[in-house]
């Protein structure tokens, strides 16, 4: 296979621009979900209690948000590198890497997945908890914002040949093609 296109994530993008980033489409995101919802649904009243399922909800997202990454590669068993770092002893930070070439295809929805299943499954809470639009706004602008190097690295990938290979690196990501492509 030939390298078609690296990707260098880190040089083109940097934690801390990638970080303001995703803080700022977060900030956007409940901003116009909020309003968008407060008016379409517009709920007699709002209610602040069960202000801890918002909390849980908030600390569940990102361990939430990565096994859905790696739900749809769980298939390849040995090549998908998974680590698990527990913070405070009790929040469980994980790691996945895809240390051989996988199908364009495949590597899309393995990144895209969380994006569309949590996204949705709050979208429907909108109509079935009305009464906390504010709690759900919240958590639906967390997921997007964590989403946000997701939607980044889609949108380098898409521009690669239809049966292109990727390739997770230390910094980024390489787009590999067939030779006979």
């Amino acid at each position: 296979m030939n390298c078609w296109k690296t990707i260098n994530f880190t040089k083109q993008y940097g934690p801390q621009r990638l970080f303001i980033i995703s803080l700022m489409t977060m900030l956007v995101a409940f901003i116009i979900l909020y309003m968008a919802m407060s008016h379409l649904l517009v709920p007699t009243t709002l209610y602040d209690n069960h202000f801890a399922v918002l909390v849980c909800g908030v600390i569940l997202m990102y361990p939430l948000h990565k096994f859905l990454h790696f739900l749809p590669i769980a298939h390849l068993g040995a090549i998908v590198k998974k680590k698990i770092e527990w913070k405070f002893g009790i929040y469980p930070i994980l790691e996945i890497k895809v240390h051989e070439p996988i199908t364009k295809t495949l590597f899309l929805v393995a990144l895209l997945m969380p994006l569309f299943v949590i996204t949705t499954l709050l979208s429907l809470s909108y109509f079935l908890f009305e009464h906390y639009v504010h709690y759900i706004t919240i958590l639906m602008a967390y997921q997007i914002g964590l989403s946000v190097p997701d939607i980044l690295h889609a949108i380098n990938i898409r521009k690669a040949p239809k049966n292109a290979y990727i390739e997770e690196n230390e910094d980024g990501f390489e787009i590999l093609v067939t030779k006979h492509q």
